[in-house]
């Protein structure tokens, strides 16, 4: 049987990245079963975390997104290289980024609460910034995006 490190070392635990990508399924699906067993895996480490943090930077970094609530980005007809590529290289820890090239892929996906009222334009790039399940209205340019982000 092989034995499963718990610490945030060179790479990220195991514990960590499920916790970090089930808080972002949550997030994205509404569906609370993702964020119980995300914080279940907070919960059982919280208190290494605390006594060691050097160990544990990546799990820091979940349980700081989940007390900050994340911010959400949505950009939609990402074929403006200026935005997407400002976003992906901007860094924000405590976001969820996703990036929808094509109108069937929207729609594929508005059933989810995440994805509802956002509209797709072919003919411009439109990005949603959100922020405890509240959304602003459709941003076009970097600038806007940077003084809301």
């Amino acid at each position: 049987m092989r034995t499963k490190n718990i610490f945030d070392l060179s790479l990220p635990s195991g514990n960590s990245v499920a916790a970090g990508a089930l808080l972002r399924l949550y997030h994205l699906t509404q569906e609370k079963k993702y964020l119980d067993v995300a914080l279940q895996i907070m919960e059982s480490l919280s208190t290494m975390a605390a006594e060691n943090p050097f160990g544990f930077g990546q799990l820091l970094n979940v349980i700081y997104t989940y007390l900050q609530k994340p911010v959400e980005i949505t950009i939609l007809n990402s074929d403006n290289a200026e935005i997407y590529n400002h976003l992906a290289k901007k860094f924000l820890p405590e976001s969820i980024l996703v990036s929808i090239s094509k109108k069937e892929q929207l729609d594929e996906l508005k059933h989810l609460q995440f994805f509802a009222g956002k509209d797709y334009d072919d003919a411009k790039t439109k990005v949603y910034v959100c922020k405890d399940f509240s959304c602003s209205l459709p941003l076009e340019t970097v600038q806007d995006i940077d003084n809301l982000l």
